[in-house]
């Protein structure tokens, strides 16, 4: 199952592939997805009219998580020579082989815990492969896919890891332009009318924390790319909801700001008046402040 996700401590503690003939790792990879495939099969309601949604027996939900972390490993671990794709990832993407197992957690119960190993796993193949993995459309498609399915009501776990995630997306496109168009056309794909990943980070870019600053960050290495990208900045102001959003956050930032500066002064005022100044100066201050601020918030003196 794709929820099923190669920790971290598992790659640490995995033998090095330097110095394993090649044809091994295919042909591990090879038998470990025909297992993989028969379970998927059995439990495919078009394939197998006895099968049921959600209803996989424990043994064989950990079966496909054992051999899918192996693939996974073998996956993120191949190097391929003179820039070309190592035979295992050209196996991947002919096989489709990201979007079934998405589409098999689908046909599951596509719970939170789903969610966040999944996130996790596009992490690690994004980060530690040692191929360009972002380059093909089917590694890329059910990651833009599995982006979309959290938007929205997602719980503050999975909102964190997808935070994570899309930092890690978009500082791989600052550094990696070229697979800027093919965002795009997977983002129509989704039958999104923008920049997906550009439009999942607006709903956190003011919140506190972590998450936050994450958010921030990310939507900085897009603004890099706006300025040297007209297709960018044209979906930037076009087609999301960023432009719109950021004024009238900051109005009500700088709203809240001069309130709470007024209420300040108000109350400093008052002490000051009640203990130091005379009867006509208190009257004096009270018109002063009338004029310049009364529409706002008149001085409670008194």
């Amino acid at each position: 199952m794709m929820s099923s996700v190669v920790t971290e401590n598992k790659l640490q503690q995995a033998v090095s592939l330097q110095g394993v003939d090649p044809e091994t790792c295919m042909m591990v990879f090879k038998n470990h997805w025909a297992q993989v495939v028969k379970i998927l099969e059995k439990h495919d309601p078009l394939k197998n009219t006895q099968a049921k949604y959600g209803s996989i027996p424990p043994d064989e939900a950990s079966a496909v998580q054992n051999y899918v972390e192996h693939m996974l490993f073998l996956l993120i671990e191949e190097q391929a020579k003179d820039a070309a794709m190592g035979p295992i990832l050209e196996f991947v993407v002919s096989e489709n082989i990201m979007e079934k197992l998405f589409l098999w957690s689908l046909r599951r119960e596509f719970t939170d815990d789903t969610k966040i190993e999944q996130l996790k796993m596009y992490e690690m193949l994004v980060t530690q492969s040692h191929q360009p993995l972002l380059h093909h459309k089917p590694i890329l498609k059910p990651l833009m896919m599995l982006l979309s399915s959290c938007s929205g009501t997602a719980t503050p776990a999975v909102e964190g890891k997808l935070v994570v995630l899309l930092n890690q997306l978009c500082s791989i496109l600052a550094k990696d332009p070229s697979i800027l168009e093919l965002f795009f056309h997977t983002s129509e794909d989704q039958g999104a009318a923008n920049f997906l990943i550009f439009s999942l980070l607006i709903p956190f870019i003011h919140r506190e924390g972590t998450v936050g600053q994450q958010a921030r960050d990310a939507l900085l290495f897009i603004m890099s790319l706006s300025a040297e990208n007209s297709v960018v900045a044209h979906h930037i102001v076009e087609n999301t909801y960023f432009c719109p959003v950021s004024p009238s956050r900051c109005r009500v930032f700088h709203s809240l700001l001069f309130s709470s500066l007024v209420l300040m002064i108000n109350s400093f005022l008052i002490l000051f008046s009640k203990l130091y100044l005379a009867p006509s100066m208190e009257r004096c201050l009270r018109e002063i402040f009338w004029r310049q601020w009364g529409s706002l918030n008149p001085m409670p003196f008194g």
